[in-house]
């Protein structure tokens, strides 16, 4: 177990020579030390830089805005979060709304893309059973475009948006790399405020983000590199196959992220071929 470091010269001198050396380092939260004035266009090699020497530092970094809201939390805290974590099922609290939303027959086009073939409304509607639910319509998009490579190649271009890093959140002045007490880094929301959590109540939504990051970390190599209060971006080493591990994965990041923008089928396709993921929830 790698020793966490609490002096801030020893941790100056580990950035030494890296994008924050000569940043300057001050106490923070929760046994937590910041490093201030980190640039906009700086922000993915601060926290490589910073990811790099966890080994040493014993201490996850996470990118924040410098008025971030974070908690002073006290050991009791965080090893309590550290058994929910490998005890939680975060899918019986994340949900995503999809699920619940009803769609009409009448309403139907409204949720069918123009990739499609001509006569998709009408192989909808005697495919889907009525009412049915926008996640029921949404995997029969899915479904189709699995089974006809013209119509997944015209979704190629539909889905770049959500590829890479092109959604992360950079319109800030300056941020702050905040690193935790702890090198495991699906502790974070023992620290962090992030509302997709927060939104939950009565600490089960901490707990249950705990236990998504600890998930997507063993299957996906997925690791957390920024919490803006209401968005959580994180770079990934692996990604899901193309089929059931897609739409799965999708769901996982639309039940944590509310918020975002793209269709589940869009956002499945998507994380096939991403090394990053963006997640929003807001008020």
């Amino acid at each position: 177990m790698t020793a966490v470091m609490d002096d801030p010269a020893e941790i100056a001198a580990v950035f030494r020579g890296t994008a924050l050396d000569g940043l300057p380092i001050e106490e923070g939260l929760g046994d937590t030390w910041v490093v201030d004035h980190v640039e906009p266009s700086r922000l993915l090699p601060a926290w490589r830089a910073a990811r790099a020497a966890v080994a040493r530092t014993g201490r996850w970094p996470v990118l924040t805005t410098v008025d971030e809201e974070w908690l002073d939390a006290e050991s009791e805290q965080v090893e309590a979060l550290a058994h929910a974590a490998s005890a939680v099922d975060p899918w019986t609290v994340y949900r995503w709304w999809g699920h619940d939303a009803l769609v009409r027959p009448d309403e139907l086009k409204l949720w069918l893309p123009g990739i499609l073939d001509g006569d998709a409304t009408e192989q909808a509607l005697r495919s889907l059973r009525w009412p049915t639910s926008l996640v029921a319509v949404e995997r029969w998009i899915w479904e189709l475009l699995l089974a006809n490579p013209a119509i997944l190649e015209r979704a190629r271009p539909r889905v770049e948006p959500y590829v890479g890093t092109r959604q992360w959140f950079t319109n800030l002045d300056e941020a702050q790399v905040v690193l935790l007490p702890t090198a495991t880094q699906w502790l974070a929301p023992a620290w962090l405020n992030y509302f997709g959590a927060t939104g939950k109540g009565a600490g089960a939504g901490r707990e249950a983000l705990a236990a998504a990051i600890r998930q997507w970390e063993q299957r996906w190599g997925a690791e957390l590199v920024a919490s803006w209060g209401t968005m959580l971006q994180f770079t990934v080493a692996r990604q899901p196959s193309l089929g059931d591990q897609a739409w799965q994965l999708a769901l996982q990041l639309l039940a944590v992220g509310g918020s975002l923008q793209p269709q589940s089928w869009e956002l499945a396709l998507a994380v096939t071929r991403s090394d990053a993921w963006f997640l929003h929830d807001r008020p």
